[in-house]
């Protein structure tokens, strides 16, 4: 409990009540003091230490996009990105790139031809300042996937082992084609005869989805004829089962309107795909003794 202490200062003198009054405020201001809390404070240094810069993958791009493929070949693929590293552009030490079709596989999945491609030594081109760009190439099958659903991902590494990474999506383009046997040889036959045996001719599917057939030829002929010549309808075929009889079991050829033939034949995933055609001819019993010419057109239409 504070006791106020009240002194009557009637009797002193103006010099003594001044020196009094002025004791009295010290004594006051150092009570104040003792009654009150003190505080300190003290300087803190504060420090970071900067490490080398990350590298920084820019934006990805595919050419050509979309990617049409080639029939029964390949085509280059490019997947480009400028990297920047604020340790500058020598810095920037190796690059590596995976294409692949999401819908069937996983970035990490194993190459195959149809769904995953990888380039693990991209190229590296001169940089300026922090930036330099790194070029990826792709050497794609004519089966790879036909799908919106590709992406391309490239990594790039520093020396110091830091890395970045960006991707993009492009789409393969399908890819309708065929590849067949360049001819079909009936051989020597008599007139009036009729093939002895069929003669076949393989189809490839030379694209990237399933594909049926669509048949038409033109009438076989010779500049010398002057009685006649072998007309195409003469040309017989079976898409699927060998030595079929002539009359009852294979289908005439036509000039036009070739219809599509349910032949089934599917993209290839590891094997080249192929299937056989079936041939026979027919000779007219009026007919000269030449080499008659023709042509059999061979259409790829998408399979139903």
């Amino acid at each position: 409990m504070l006791r106020i202490l009240i002194i009557n200062l009637g009797g002193l003198d103006r010099n003594m009540k001044n020196k009094l009054l002025y004791s009295s405020v010290f004594a006051l201001v150092l009570l104040a003091l003792l009654v009150i809390p003190l505080a300190f404070g003290e300087d803190v240094t504060s420090s970071v230490t900067i490490g080398p810069a990350n590298p920084v993958t820019g934006v990805v791009t595919v050419t050509p996009s979309p990617v049409d493929l080639s029939t029964c070949g390949t085509v280059t693929v490019w997947c480009n990105a400028t990297i920047t590293d604020g340790n500058g552009w020598n810095d920037i030490q190796a690059a590596n790139a995976t294409l692949w079709d999401i819908a069937t596989t996983t970035e990490f999945g194993s190459d195959n031809s149809s769904d995953h491609y990888t380039n693990l030594s991209c190229v590296l081109g001169s940089g300026s300042g922090s930036a330099r760009p790194a070029n990826c190439t792709f050497t794609v099958q004519y089966y790879a996937n036909n799908a919106t659903t590709w992406n391309c991902k490239i990594y790039a590494n520093d020396t110091a082992g830091a890395s970045s990474s960006n991707y993009t999506n492009f789409t393969m383009n399908p890819l309708i084609s065929l590849d067949a046997e360049n001819a079909i040889n009936f051989g020597s036959l008599s007139p009036g005869a009729t093939s002895p045996a069929d003669v076949n001719n393989t189809v490839t599917n030379c694209g990237n989805i399933g594909i049926d057939l669509q048949l038409t030829g033109t009438n076989l002929t010779n500049t010398s004829a002057t009685v006649t010549n072998i007309s195409v309808d003469y040309v017989k075929y079976n898409l699927t089962t060998y030595d079929e009889d002539y009359a009852t079991g294979m289908q005439s050829l036509y000039e036009t309107g070739g219809m599509n033939w349910h032949f089934n034949l599917a993209k290839r995933t590891n094997g080249v795909m192929t299937s056989k055609t079936y041939w026979k001819i027919s000779i007219p019993g009026s007919i000269e003794n030449l080499v008659y010419t023709g042509t059999i057109n061979f259409t790829a239409v998408a399979a139903n």
